[in-house]
């Protein structure tokens, strides 16, 4: 299962608290495919059997239930520079 540290779950409520109410209204980031060979996060509502990340009790994150083993074992952390990094 992913898991994201504290740091990257303040980063991503940052940039949802930054877009437009109307845009951010009850949805959080969503990992969804880009194309046959990407993923991207959109915002988007989570979907019922989504996992959800929180951070002050904000939903941040979703992640649909079929992606679960492509994120086994990794982790959504800060880098350096202060980007969000897989690993």
């Amino acid at each position: 299962m992913l898991e994201l540290t504290e740091l990257a779950r303040s980063k991503l409520h940052g940039s949802l608290a930054a877009a437009d109410e109307p845009v951010r209204q009850g949805k959080c980031f969503r990992i969804v495919p880009k194309d046959d060979k990407y993923l991207t996060p959109k915002i988007a509502k989570p979907a019922s059997d989504d996992t959800v990340f929180t951070h002050d009790g904000d939903d941040v994150l979703a992640l649909p239930r079929a992606l679960h083993p492509f994120f086994r074992g990794k982790s959504l952390d800060i880098d350096t520079s202060g980007k969000l990094k897989l690993q």
